[in-house]
């Protein structure tokens, strides 16, 4: 039986007290998705119970099923949390997760494929899609936004957009 897709959804930053708290730092606006079991990779059946306590400015303090001491706590620390992909939420029609787009042929209005995009990141000024162009040379970022990225289409695999002179 094939393993169900999972997505990233955080990681455990560090440990926190002496209780074994820990800090997370959470990829997902939806802090209640914590709440379902979490795997610690992305294939596997390990899974952590996580009860989420307050917040710490981009951190998360959570508890552990199970840890109830800062020497386990920090031997979970960089453990990433994985959750699966149909746990999450249904979005309406104009929303899109990013994990959905890797994989999407970009093309500009004209039909010209340029890429494939190979990941979405996030360095605080909006998500930027990266992008790896056909047939070869330096990946290239695209800002994730109405004026570049003009349609996605997850059933055709294409995503089409303007890109900027330069940009390539």
């Amino acid at each position: 039986m094939a393993s169900k897709k999972r997505i990233l959804l955080g990681k455990i930053a560090t440990a926190h007290g002496v209780k074994g708290l820990v800090k997370l730092h959470v990829y997902a606006e939806d802090k209640t998705l914590l709440k379902r079991p979490l795997y610690t990779q992305e294939s596997g059946a390990r899974t952590l119970a996580l009860t989420l306590k307050n917040s710490l400015g981009k951190y998360w303090l959570a508890a552990i099923d199970g840890v109830t001491e800062r020497t386990h706590a920090e031997a979970l620390r960089g453990t990433e949390l994985w959750i699966d992909r149909d746990a999450l939420p249904t979005l309406d029609t104009s929303e899109i997760y990013y994990e959905d787009m890797i994989g999407l042929a970009v093309a500009e209005e004209n039909g010209t494929t340029v890429g494939t995009v190979i990941g979405v990141d996030d360095f605080g000024a909006g998500p930027l899609l990266d992008i790896e162009p056909t047939g070869g040379g330096e990946n290239f970022y695209l800002p994730f936004a109405d004026q570049y990225v003009l349609k996605t289409d997850l059933d055709s695999g294409t995503l089409i957009a303007t890109i900027p002179d330069g940009l390539r």
